[in-house]
């Protein structure tokens, strides 16, 4: 599971803003090492750390959107935020759920899921939305 790359960054998935753009090069890089984490032998203490982590950086990322949205005025600040706390609530529950359950390959799995596939829906939509970059 270790050798292959979980999140692999890409240019399409740049905002043109420099401080938003290396946060999320910063999450994909965070996550690719929770990736390599799960992988190994799955220690709940080193995931848990890996969790605790990520959850803080995503939380201060999400502060750093939030600002950038109310300094231009974005209109769909209420609905992009409202994102963010549903992904908050959803990653502190989910991450409970793995360490207090046990570790195992299915729910690392659903772990890993939920995290890219939110990740990268998030980055190309409500985003790029925010950013003015979809039409």
């Amino acid at each position: 599971m270790s050798d292959e790359i979980y999140l692999e960054w890409r240019d399409e998935y740049l905002l043109g803003v420099a401080e938003l753009d290396h946060e999320h090069k910063d999450l994909f890089r965070r996550l690719n090492e929770l990736h390599e984490e799960l992988g190994r032998d799955m220690d709940a203490k080193r995931v848990a750390g890996c969790l605790g982590e990520i959850y803080a950086r995503v939380d201060a990322h999400f502060a750093l959107e939030e600002n950038y949205m109310r300094e231009n005025k974005y209109s769909g600040y209420a609905k992009h935020k409202k994102h963010h706390d549903n992904f908050l609530d959803e990653l502190r529950e989910v991450s409970e759920q793995l360490l207090s359950a046990g570790i195992d390959p299915a729910r690392r799995d659903a772990l890993e899921t939920k995290l890219r596939d939110w990740v990268l829906a998030h980055f190309t939509t409500t985003d790029r939305e925010m950013v003015g970059l979809t039409d």
